[in-house]
């Protein structure tokens, strides 16, 4: 989970200040911005959904090592 919050985050701020840069200097063509923006969202979807299906998958494999599950 630490690796993951770790890609989201730099992910998360990555768009924030491609956003800042946009918005004062508008470095790159809107229909560029918005391509890369998104692509931004959806891998920040993609690494927070890994990261949460792996830490649900590691906790259960857990508690039935621990006998609290069957």
């Amino acid at each position: 989970m630490k690796l993951g919050s770790i890609i989201c985050l730099v992910l998360f701020v990555a768009a924030a200040g491609l956003f800042l840069v946009q918005m004062w200097f508008s470095p790159m063509s809107a229909e560029v911005f918005v391509k890369i923006l998104i692509s931004l969202v959806v891998l920040f979807v993609v690494a927070l959904g890994i990261a949460l299906v792996k830490k649900e998958y590691v906790d259960e494999k857990e508690m039935k090592d621990s006998g609290y599950i069957d």
